[in-house]
């Protein structure tokens, strides 16, 4: 199996497709027959139907306080999330484009140990978020199972606006559990959405470290070329300096093109971290005597919640991490050690424009304001902490 970048992204458009997005992928590998496209608009109109229950719950239902609770958060989560899953969608021709100038960019330069590296931290950060997602919502499940059999309370994981909360029919039973079974099939659209800029970002970073042992290995190969003549080893550090040159430059476009693509998706996760967060550390405060299945489900759902968040500032924060380590290798690239002359001359002004583009911090931005880096998690932990405090010590 090649690791490569291509082969990795062809494999995260197979999931995608899967899981009932579509064919994401350049090639048309994944046919979206008429059946799949029916089926796809029947799941999704199905998501904004129970979304919209939702919100109507929220707004106007007459729910114990626990369950009105639930209805406020999850109709603050799901609006977002639907929002992210249909901007997916709508950049599926951009997201297309990109996946074929990812892949094939600087595609001779990739080696096996790095392009390693970034297959497992692809496959094991996705892997992990999945894992916490289909924990906290199988924890959902089973606490109202529980109620439902111990203390007689309705079946109550979404909260809708129908049923009503006093309707113990079998038809009102059968469509909280359909409510369910589809909250739980939603989340495979939504993790697309939500993994398919993690593995873009986690690619493009490797992308600049595969760019700048391109420049490291130049000047190896430069140095044991002089051995065997000046002019070619001249020659070969001259295509070598411009053929790092047009890759960066592409590298560039590609990181501009991944904030425009997936920048409001990852904006709005922030959003959502930050803000749910708050209210389930406030729910977890403010009953003492929560019960091990309900704690349980608050912990993974924070924690999914915030390792989603640091899977997209982490790796945002890499890309300007690998990205201020360039300009460095295109410097001592072995320039300085070339004749005078015109050879000379062309790659000085060579690495002056790279070394020029190379120093200008490459920062994605949320919403174009906030910078999404490591420092931006930290603060957003910090804010999401301080917020929680101030609500519970004027709740206390």
């Amino acid at each position: 199996m090649s690791l490569r970048t291509k082969f990795l992204l062809k494999d995260c458009c197979r999931f995608v497709y899967y899981a009932g997005c579509g064919n994401y992928w350049y090639e048309d590998i994944n046919h979206e027959t008429i059946p799949f496209k029916l089926y796809r608009f029947i799941s999704f109109s199905i998501y904004t139907v129970m979304i919209f229950l939702e919100n109507v719950a929220a707004a106007f239902g007459s729910f114990p306080s626990v369950e009105k609770n639930s209805a406020v958060m999850f109709a603050a989560i799901h609006n977002i999330v639907l929002t992210k899953m249909y901007l997916f969608l709508y950049h599926k021709v951009s997201i297309r484009k990109l996946n074929f100038e990812m892949g094939a960019l600087g595609e001779n330069l990739e080696e096996d140990d790095v392009m390693k590296k970034q297959y497992w931290k692809v496959k094991y950060g996705i892997l992990f978020y999945v894992v916490t997602v289909y924990l906290s919502l199988g924890a959902y499940g089973v606490e109202s199972t529980r109620k439902s059999i111990v203390e007689g309370a309705p079946f109550y994981t979404v909260v809708t606006y129908w049923p009503a909360y006093e309707d113990l029919t079998t038809i009102a039973a059968i469509a909280r559990i359909f409510f369910y079974i589809t909250w739980l099939y939603m989340m495979l659209p939504m993790m697309s959405a939500d993994c398919a800029p993690i593995a873009h970002l986690i690619c493009i970073a490797y992308k600049f470290q595969t760019l700048r042992r391109h420049f490291e290995k130049i000047r190896e190969e430069f140095d044991g070329d002089l051995v065997m003549g000046r002019e070619g080893a001249e020659e070969r550090l001259w295509s070598g300096c411009l053929e790092g040159i047009k890759i960066h430059q592409k590298l560039m476009y590609l990181a501009d093109e991944i904030n425009r693509i997936f920048g409001i998706i990852m904006s709005l996760q922030v959003c959502e971290s930050s803000a749910v967060a708050v209210l389930l550390l406030l729910r977890l405060a403010l009953s003492p005597d929560m019960d091990l299945t309900n704690a349980f489900m608050t912990y993974t759902f924070v924690g999914s919640l915030f390792f989603l968040l640091a899977l997209n500032l982490w790796n945002a924060g890499e890309i300007t991490y690998q990205a201020s380590l360039l300009s460095p290798a295109v410097f001592y690239c072995g320039w300085h050690m070339c004749a005078t002359g015109r050879p000379r001359r062309d790659i000085e002004r060579l690495v002056l424009i790279a070394c020029a583009q190379a120093q200008k911090p490459l920062v994605l931005k949320a919403f174009g304001i906030q910078d999404l880096s490591y420092s931006t998690f930290v603060s957003v932990a910090r804010m999401t902490y301080s917020v929680f405090a101030v609500f519970y010590q004027r709740g206390g």
